[in-house]
């Protein structure tokens, strides 16, 4: 990605850029996100919104690949880089933050080191093991920050460091095979497949994750990642993204830039279909990937283009639970795939809720599982976009129920707001959703790049299924 940083610095637009629209009218944009809780509780459940695949200054690739300053893998860690992680942590709402940070140096670590604590931090405890940090933010938000690590596998929500010296650690940290598996697993992971684009359907069953990656932000905009693994052309991510640095009035809104590459990363929602398709148990997380190392540049709004702040409000995994502020129930709401991942650029989607419903009785939420004897219906409320100023154009929503079956992935049901969207759950499977959007009320903010961007139809929800068995 440091090759996208070079070319923006090349190509950022000069005085000549050409005059885009009169922005004096618009509402304006917003660089932070509400507090979670406005997406809406259902029985007894409410959202918590939250990032997974995330890097501190405890990668050795964060922080512009100087994490501890040049030359020096033993000095204090850039602390300007950590703030900026915490500040964007807190100006995006988020209520935890699963780190997930690369073995060199995460494994070198003490455990307790790796949470970052800073000021007022509280150590989240859980027996003997500090399983989490809640950090107190100047707007009144509080943030868990959890451990975790990503090479091959990616071990979340960890309560201690595997077992061994510090060596023995690296190895299994570094492993996918069974041993690393149960040693991670041990070691209270919750056990994630980052970048799945890159993996076939069998080595997944072997490994049985709790979940996996069914979106990657560097995977889409990757040149050698795009057209090896998702068959998408090589270069247009960094080709469309340029315009997003041009600093001139008139200019887009750099917080944007997203739209100008965002695409469904179509092996991994395949291989997603075939795991559910044996039947097997399994959550779906976009994967954010942040290290603030690519794009040093600063754009108009005088934050550099990959800010943590502008890479985590782009998107978020939200989890289903009665208490926000316990780290505990937060993974076990991961584990359970009581989540759905949401694109929150597009807006913040309230109303939305998916439910199986049985006669007489009985409903399950995301994650949850049903007999096929229960005759039971799977109900979809679909979402709106919160505070939708009406001097915009009207966003386009759409959604859909994916059944997957012993014989594939089909869609069997289709709907817009306002309309009933509900499918029989009369066979064994998994029963999906995802809620796409024409995100039109976004044109007015690309300024002279026209609409071209927010005309096309866009992801917006990826649901993780319940189960009918």
């Amino acid at each position: 990605m440091k090759r996208l940083g070079v070319l923006l610095v090349v190509c950022a637009c000069g005085d000549d850029a050409v005059t885009g629209p009169d922005a004096s009218n618009l509402p304006a944009w917003r660089g932070d996100l509400p507090d979670s809780a406005v997406m809406g509780e259902h029985r007894g459940l409410r959202p918590a919104r939250g990032i997974i695949h995330l890097h501190s200054p405890y990668s050795h690739d964060a922080c512009d690949g100087v994490p501890r300053g040049d030359d020096d893998d033993d000095g204090p860690i850039d602390e300007a880089c950590l703030a900026d992680l915490r500040a964007a942590l807190c100006t995006t709402r988020m209520d935890y933050a699963a780190l997930t940070d690369h073995d060199d140096t995460m494994a070198d670590e003490d455990f307790p080191t790796l949470f970052s604590m800073r000021g007022d931090d509280e150590a989240v405890m859980n027996g003997a093991d500090q399983v989490a940090s809640r950090v107190a933010c100047d707007n009144g938000h509080e943030v868990l920050i959890t451990v975790g690590g990503e090479n091959p596998l990616m071990p979340i929500m960890l309560d201690h460091h595997v077992a061994g010296t510090v060596a023995e650690r690296h190895a299994i940290y570094n492993g996918e095979d069974g041993a690393a598996i149960t040693e991670m697993r041990a070691a209270g992971a919750t056990l994630w497949i980052p970048h799945t684009e890159q993996r076939t359907t069998p080595e997944l069953v072997t490994i049985g994750p709790d979940g996996i990656e069914v979106y990657q932000l560097h995977a889409n905009i990757d040149p050698d990642i795009r057209e090896e693994h998702l068959g998408l052309p090589a270069n247009e991510a960094i080709t469309n993204v340029i315009a997003f640095a041009d600093t001139n009035p008139g200019g887009p809104e750099p917080d944007l830039a997203v739209l100008s590459f965002l695409a469904p990363n179509a092996p991994s929602l395949a291989r997603w279909d075939e795991l559910l398709a044996l039947g097997m148990h399994v959550a779906g997380s976009g994967g954010t990937d942040a290290h603030q190392n690519a794009l040093p540049i600063l754009l108009r709004d005088g934050e550099r283009g990959d800010s943590y702040r502008r890479m985590i409000r782009w998107f978020s995994n939200v989890v289903l639970v009665d208490d926000a502020t316990d780290p505990v129930k937060i993974e076990d709401a991961l584990r359970a795939g009581r989540m759905f991942v949401v694109f929150e650029v597009m807006g913040t989607p309230v109303g939305f809720d998916v439910r199986g419903e049985v006669p007489g009785g009985g409903v399950a939420s995301l994650g949850g599982t049903l007999a096929v004897t229960d005759n039971a219906t799977m109900h979809v409320d679909l979402p709106t976009v919160l505070d939708l100023d009406p001097s915009l154009p009207a966003p386009e929503i759409t959604g859909k129920i994916i059944r997957v079956t012993a014989a594939g992935a089909e869609v069997v049901a289709e709907g817009a707001p306002g309309e009933e969207l509900s499918a029989p759950l009369d066979q064994v499977g998994a029963y999906r959703v995802e809620i796409a959007i024409r995100p039109l009320h976004l044109g007015p903010y690309l300024g002279n790049l026209g609409t071209e961007y927010v005309e096309q139809t866009l992801p917006w929800i990826y649901a993780s299924p319940i189960y009918v068995e």
